[in-house]
């Protein structure tokens, strides 16, 4: 199969498996389909065990820096408005992860901003940006639900890669 049929195939195929199991599950999709592009845009196709190492790393370290972000927005200590106290955390948590991108293990910034960013998409929905959640060991915490579903979403890159590669494989010529 050509290169860019089998592309297409391999992930058409794993766009329904994905969408399709997670409709049984409650982990969140689209942080799963953000690791799966993370782990493409670290190399996934050529050196998937170390892809998918870097994009749990960058990507939980954006969540983590997010979700302590948020706690920090909840528990305000200064008194200041959240007109201004919001954007200067946000500000904050950006400045550290820009910071940590200096550091070889954490040197793909936008990886990280991709796991910053479904932390925020996550606590967006109703009742999720809250102490009680934010604070407990509980499913619906960002904390325990991104990294999982961040690792389900690497390793449905991984699949990709595989999948793309048996399927643009030249076939095998049978034995004579």
């Amino acid at each position: 199969m050509k290169p860019l049929a089998a592309l297409t195939c391999a992930n058409v195929i794993l766009a329904i498996v994905m969408t399709f199991s997670m409709q049984s599950f409650t982990l969140p999709l689209w942080p799963m389909v953000i690791a799966w592009a993370g782990f493409f845009h670290l190399g996934g196709s050529a050196h998937p065990p170390t892809a998918l190492a870097a994009v749990l790393a960058h990507a939980v370290f954006g969540v983590f820096a997010g979700w302590l972000a948020a706690l920090a927005i909840l528990f305000n200590p200064t008194g200041l408005s959240g007109t201004v106290w919001v954007p200067l955390v946000v500000g904050a948590a950006v400045g550290v992860m820009s910071l940590a991108s200096g550091w070889p293990r954490l040197a793909v910034l936008p990886v990280c901003v991709y796991g910053f960013a479904a932390n925020w998409a996550y606590l967006d929905v109703p009742g999720r940006l809250d102490p009680a959640v934010l604070t407990a060991l509980r499913a619906d915490n960002v904390i325990v639900a991104l990294p999982l579903a961040l690792l389900i979403g690497g390793l449905f890159g991984w699949a990709n890669a595989k999948l793309i590669a048996q399927l643009s494989a030249p076939a095998a010529r049978p034995l004579r």
